[in-house]
């Protein structure tokens, strides 16, 4: 098996390094069937291996569990030098109140736009607007009442900019 080993853990690097979201356990193995049957808990493991191995190399990168899959990842102290490569291509940053109102879902999700307008006490539809944009949030359900008011909460491109594994690895306030 140390030879197929091998050859698995290629395949998922390979997969990981053209993957730009965090891929699935059951997704990596949904690939690898093509070479290999393999259990997620197998899949799971030559990941972990992965992710050892790239620590005791002491490469470049990172394998993270973000968002319900797994990503290659810039190492931290990496950081600013990178951020110096990706300066000029960054998008526009939120606004004071889109941050509030994106606070204020990732923490009381799933919430209602006139919900997060009680807490605010101003008006946010636009900021809501322009979280929908960036595909920040979405709609997740119908608040069951008069009016059918929708529900939102934060989406895995979310989790993904954040680093989050789930919301509840956001910090306790």
């Amino acid at each position: 098996m140390i030879q197929d080993a091998f050859k698995l853990k290629r395949i998922i690097e390979g997969i990981l390094f053209v993957a730009n979201e965090p891929i699935s356990l059951r997704k990596m193995r949904d690939v690898l069937a093509s070479a290999h049957s393999l259990e997620l808990e197998e899949v799971r493991q030559l990941v972990d291996e992965l992710k050892t191995e790239y620590i005791q190399q002491n490469r470049a990168f990172r394998l993270e569990e973000i968002a319900n899959g797994y990503l290659l990842r810039t190492c931290e102290d990496l950081k600013a030098t990178m951020e110096l490569l990706l300066k000029s291509s960054r998008t526009e940053k939120l606004s004071h109140s889109a941050a509030e109102v994106l606070a204020i879902i990732a923490y009381r999700q799933p919430i209602t736009r006139p919900q997060i307008e009680e807490i605010r006490g101003v008006d946010s539809s636009g900021s809501v607007y322009t979280l929908i944009e960036r595909q920040l949030i979405e709609p997740v359900g119908k608040l069951e009442v008069p009016g059918r008011p929708t529900l939102f909460g934060v989406t895995n491109r979310f989790l993904q900019h954040f680093g989050l594994r789930d919301v509840t690895d956001l910090p306790k306030i």
